[in-house]
């Protein structure tokens, strides 16, 4: 490996820890990989989990604040559509719900709540909210897949179209809109997986679905692996 492939590296990584958001979503993924690794089992990889997944509460302390804001400032309007605006009010209050209520269980672990039975019904409220919001997120995200075959299959239409008729501008213009669309799907379907596999995460620690710890641990680092991949700058590539 050459150096200028480390440096490479090492920039990338600067770019991920740089963000609360990339501190926290690098350390679920390792804090599941101990998930995996201890099934559940006591042990160090479950010392490590725990310790870990402690380890993230500081990095999400202000996102409350941070989702509803900007969704009260512009709340979504039921008069254009009410059932886009349903599944928005869902998504931002049940991530809201997520965050804040898990802050209630990190004070309790910490000490500064008393009451374990608030913390338990706290974490239950967490990841309802986690769930719910990722139910909608995967609604509007699958509105926006339909919305990007279908510009892929307009797309495709036209550049055929214009091959059979022999216009070469046509057929370009066409061909570059396909290519276009077909990244725009490829990112709405990113989504549509990482809502999902959130949506059942989410049940899994719920206890709601039949899941192992070690199904559980390997869930949670593909979707923590997803993220970490969704949040990590770009390689910068050396020009001549």
């Amino acid at each position: 490996m050459s150096v200028d492939l480390l440096l490479q590296l090492h920039e990338q990584c600067k770019g991920l820890l740089a963000k609360s958001d990339g501190k926290d979503k690098t350390i679920a993924l390792l804090q599941y990989a101990a998930m995996f690794a201890s099934g559940g089992e006591p042990g160090t990889a479950l010392a490590v989990q725990k310790s870990l997944a402690a380890a993230r509460k500081p990095f999400r302390l202000y996102k409350p604040i941070e989702i509803l804001v900007p969704f009260l400032r512009s709340p979504p309007d039921f008069a254009a559509n009410a059932a886009n605006a349903a599944v928005e009010y869902a998504k931002n209050i049940g991530m809201a719900l997520y965050f804040g209520c898990d802050h209630v269980v990190w004070a309790h672990a910490a000490g500064v709540v008393k009451d374990a039975a608030l913390a338990k019904n706290m974490q239950k409220l967490s990841l309802w909210g986690w769930f719910i919001a990722s139910c909608a997120g995967l609604y509007t995200q699958t509105g926006a897949l339909t919305d990007a075959l279908d510009d892929m299959t307009d797309a495709n239409k036209e550049e055929s179209d214009a091959v059979a008729a022999g216009d070469g501008v046509a057929t370009a213009s066409a061909s570059a809109r396909k290519r276009d669309a077909a990244r725009v799907a490829r990112g709405v379907m990113a989504g549509v997986v990482t809502n999902g596999a959130q949506a059942l995460l989410a049940l899994a620690l719920l206890e709601k679905v039949s899941m192992s710890k070690k199904q559980t641990g390997a869930l949670g680092v593909f979707l923590s692996a997803m993220n970490v991949y969704k949040l990590t700058p770009p390689m910068k590539r050396k020009t001549a």
